[in-house]
């Protein structure tokens, strides 16, 4: 697993896509991963970084909360994250479409659907690096590019 300092230093000054699964993290203290949500979410809060969302990774976050039945707890979720200070979220439109498939820097054969508009979100937005635990980003994204937890 990745250390405080080695997340911190990796995303000190960046501009960063958080995938899905972090910020589930996060929002259901999901262990062993909990606390580096957290301390990378606090380093994009105190400016140290920036962060985009996919609006894809919104919706799937609120899905946990919806389907326990909490839709307050999925709409307050939501309005975090759409409100996070330093972050901003990408929305799905033709120019995040555009990007898929372009260029050879991602291994567009390796991710499913959902992954790729997550990617090319970060993509048209010139994010640095992808915060991701996710099989597929990691087997599609340049090593350079991404920064697991794992």
């Amino acid at each position: 697993m990745i250390s405080q300092n080695d997340l911190e230093n990796a995303v000190s000054g960046k501009k960063l896509l958080i995938d899905t699964n972090i910020i589930i993290y996060l929002t259901e203290g999901v262990e062993p991963y909990a606390d580096l949500s957290r301390i990378l979410f606090e380093l994009v809060e105190n400016g140290q970084a920036t962060a985009l969302f996919s609006i894809i990774s919104i919706a799937e976050v609120m899905q946990g909360p919806l389907r326990r039945g909490l839709v307050k707890n999925a709409m307050e979720v939501k309005e975090y994250l759409l409100n996070f200070p330093n972050a901003s979220c990408q929305e799905i439109n033709g120019e995040v479409l555009d990007q898929i498939g372009r260029g050879g820097r991602i291994k567009w054969s390796k991710l499913r659907m959902v992954d790729s508009l997550i990617i090319a979100s970060g993509l048209i937005n010139e994010v640095e690096l992808f915060i991701s635990n996710d099989t597929h980003f990691l087997e599609a994204i340049p090593e350079k590019w991404i920064i697991s937890f794992l």
